[in-house]
């Protein structure tokens, strides 16, 4: 008899660890998706940095800035990046122009944070940007492997424009 009962203790010992480590996995692989379900269901407008203004155009309310909601085709030089600008009246503005990698840094977690507001502009890809010293870039901000919005620059040969206007 008392075999029988060390071989029941020892078949629910097992039984539940079993259990304990499908509770443990199932936890650490759904905790990225977890979060990103919450903070979309938490989102709201009230609280959104993008607003869209119906015209083409997404404003940042906190910079006053805002973005193109529409993008270019695929272009290879600055100079043609820069040409696209000039000739762009979205909005009806005449005066937008290439971001900076840290503009462009910004709008990527916008999204990432699920500030997004009613702005529907798909802010994913490789973008041409413009800096102070003149010399343009072209890139993407890649998310990282974890679960927090870190974002790496990546420097590319081609890309789009997603115009700003201050």
């Amino acid at each position: 008899m008392k075999k029988n009962y060390c071989k029941v203790q020892t078949e629910k010992n097992i039984l539940l660890t079993i259990f304990a480590l499908f509770l443990l996995v199932a936890l650490l692989l759904g905790g990225c998706a977890g979060q990103s379900e919450q903070k979309n269901e938490l989102s709201s407008l009230s609280n959104a940095r993008l607003v869209a203004q119906g015209n083409g155009v997404c404003l940042d309310t906190r910079s006053g800035k805002m973005w193109q909601v529409g993008r270019s085709k695929t272009i290879k030089s600055l100079d043609a990046a820069t040409k696209y600008t000039a000739a762009l009246q979205d909005g009806g503005f005449v005066d937008w122009r290439l971001p900076s990698v840290t503009e462009l840094y910004e709008l990527y977690m916008i999204f990432d944070l699920h500030e997004n507001g009613n702005c529907e502009l798909d802010a994913e890809g490789t973008y041409w940007s413009d800096e102070a010293d003149l010399e343009g870039r072209v890139g993407t901000w890649e998310l990282d492997d974890n679960c927090d919005p870190e974002r790496r620059y990546i420097p590319k040969q081609t890309g789009k424009v997603r115009a700003i206007r201050s």
